[in-house]
């Protein structure tokens, strides 16, 4: 049984509808896997500069935000690269 619950705001899934259905899937998959761990690790894992509770998962191309508050994760955006450097 998982540690932590992942859960989607509205915008992260308006996020994941507009994306490929092979990107879809694999940032589906990265986030579930938070589940299990979801501490930074400095590679994929980040605590973002200049904002008290959130982070950044890196999948390819693609940064999902989250916020972890207790043994809850929540995902905000899953943005592009460029996107991603354009707003946080």
């Amino acid at each position: 049984m998982p540690d932590y619950k992942v859960s989607f705001t509205e915008r992260s899934l308006d996020d994941l509808d507009d994306l490929p259905d092979e990107a879809f899937d694999r940032i589906r998959k990265a986030c579930k896997r938070l589940e299990n761990n979801p501490v930074p690790d400095g590679k994929h894992i980040k605590k973002l500069r200049g904002y008290q509770d959130l982070y950044r998962l890196r999948i390819g191309d693609y940064r999902a935000v989250f916020r972890w508050k207790g043994n809850i994760i929540t995902v905000i955006r899953v943005l592009s690269k460029p996107d991603f450097q354009k707003k946080y």
